[in-house]
């Protein structure tokens, strides 16, 4: 049994419900945590299911399951919500609903409970950009509020309290994060989809069809906004009964945005196209970035904001950290930290976002990624160095070295002496780039922990020198 959307955050047929089910958090990651600081706040009882004990506090707990046996024999609970980093189609949770048990997830609550519309933003890579910048978007309209929140860091649960019906709700969605939905956002915004976490996926087939959910269940009052530049994201516009919006950075999307003529159009339906801003007027590097605004915008009309103020906002745009981020320019050579580019098709953009000579840090943990395109987008661009490190190091040196560059190859212990040798071999005019195409597992406890010591490094390298 699925929960009615309610009217308001506390709708009580809701509470009802959680109250009569047995129900078990499996894993308590950031998005279990907000979920179990909802159910106490409600004094719902639950239960936790984790392969260690936390490290810190969790209030109101009922039961606790530790142990690598946390998710042998889950029958009995009746409900049963999933972190994102326990994949699906995991065995023991098949087993369970096949016994007659609901898996669910933070975000299908969310949903479920939300009583403001939500736009889900999905993709391969983009989605925090794309999301930060609908949100700033959004934000010049002053008749709604806007809250964001999802896979760029906060769980949607702590902010739905707040919520009333005429707030505008927009969330990055990961794979992980879609599987378990049985309704979808009122607006879905389709980014390039291209494949990752093939670690966690079966394959890159079912990689694509957990994203589906994002639009699967979407009415005809509902809007669609796909990238008419990639195949597969089409393929979300197949069969689907939304009203269907596009952008581009090829052709006129219309009703959607698109880049032209060295500008970035939009048009609602019915209406005449209108120039938002030259494309040199978008602070963040590569073409890559030209998309992400035009889906941005495009997202931002179909929620009903007049684009007369969109230009300014686009223009004050500062990004987000660990995306192509600008770092130091240390004795005429720039520095760029792109540790978020944990995909090839990431670091492939990130390379096509500089005509300078390219010294890249590349590497790190698996994600069961083909290095092929990597390669040979190295051997085609301006790229005069590769260190690489990590567990990935070997698999990538031998793409490069297929692709016939394999004399720039250089296999470092860590980001450390990949730095050191960097400034040994760079030259004035020169871009050193962190775009890893890898989990960054093997060192680093996250993207963001390698993105950071990297600009430690760089930085406290500049101090030393002046």
């Amino acid at each position: 049994m699925a929960l009615k959307k309610s009217s308001g955050p506390k709708e009580s047929s809701a509470t009802q419900y959680l109250h009569q089910r047995r129900i078990a958090l499996l894993g308590l990651g950031v998005e279990n945590r907000a979920l179990a600081r909802f159910l106490h706040a409600r004094q719902i009882p639950f239960s936790v299911c984790d392969v260690r004990d936390p490290a810190t506090p969790v209030e109101g707990v009922q039961q606790w399951r530790i142990g690598e046996g946390y998710l042998d024999d889950l029958t009995d609970f009746d409900l049963l919500f999933r972190t994102p980093g326990l994949p699906t189609l995991d065995p023991r949770l098949c087993a369970a609903r096949r016994c007659g048990v609901e898996v669910s997830s933070q975000t299908r609550l969310f949903l479920q409970l939300c009583p403001a519309p939500v736009l889900g933003v999905t993709g391969t890579k983009g989605k925090g950009t794309t999301t930060a910048l609908l949100h700033a978007l959004l934000a010049t309209d002053p008749s709604a509020r806007v809250f964001s929140g999802g896979n760029i860091g906060r769980p949607p649960l702590e902010f739905i309290d707040e919520l009333q019906p005429n707030d505008r709700v927009v969330l990055e969605l990961s794979s992980f994060q879609l599987q378990d939905l049985d309704q979808s956002p009122h607006i879905a915004v389709v980014l390039s989809v291209t494949e990752d976490h093939l670690d966690y996926h079966a394959d890159r087939a079912e990689y694509v069809d957990a994203k589906k959910p994002v639009c699967r269940y979407q009415t005809p009052g509902d809007i669609l906004v796909v990238n008419r530049d990639c195949p597969t994201a089409q393929t979300f516009a197949e069969e689907n009964i939304a009203a269907q919006w596009a952008f581009s950075t090829t052709a006129p999307s219309i009703p959607g945005a698109w880049t032209a003529d060295g500008q970035l159009w939009a048009c609602c339906p019915e209406e005449r196209p209108t120039a938002i801003c030259p494309v040199a007027d978008i602070p963040l590097r590569g073409q890559h970035n030209w998309s992400n605004a035009a889906a941005a915008v495009a997202g931002a009309l179909a929620f009903g904001a007049p684009a007369t103020r969109f230009a300014e906002a686009i223009r004050a745009f500062a990004g987000l950290p660990h995306r192509l981020e600008y770092v130091a320019e240390c004795d005429g050579v720039t520095y760029y930290n792109d540790s978020l580019a944990t995909t090839v098709d990431a670091t492939c953009a990130a390379i096509r976002a500089f005509d300078a000579p390219l010294l890249l840090i590349a590497g790190g943990a698996s994600k069961g990624a083909d290095f092929s395109d990597l390669g040979i987008a190295i051997a085609e661009a301006n790229v005069r160095v590769v260190l690489l490190i990590g567990q990935e190091a070997p698999r990538i040196a031998a793409a490069v070295q297929q692709a016939g560059a394999d004399g720039i190859i250089h296999c470092c212990r860590d980001l450390l002496q990949a730095l050191d040798t960097a400034r040994d071999l760079a030259q004035t005019g020169d871009v050193v780039l962190l775009s890893p195409a890898c989990a960054s597992f093997d060192q680093f406890a996250s993207y963001a922990e390698r993105g950071d010591l990297f600009k430690r490094l760089v930085l406290a390298a500049r101090s030393q020198e002046n």
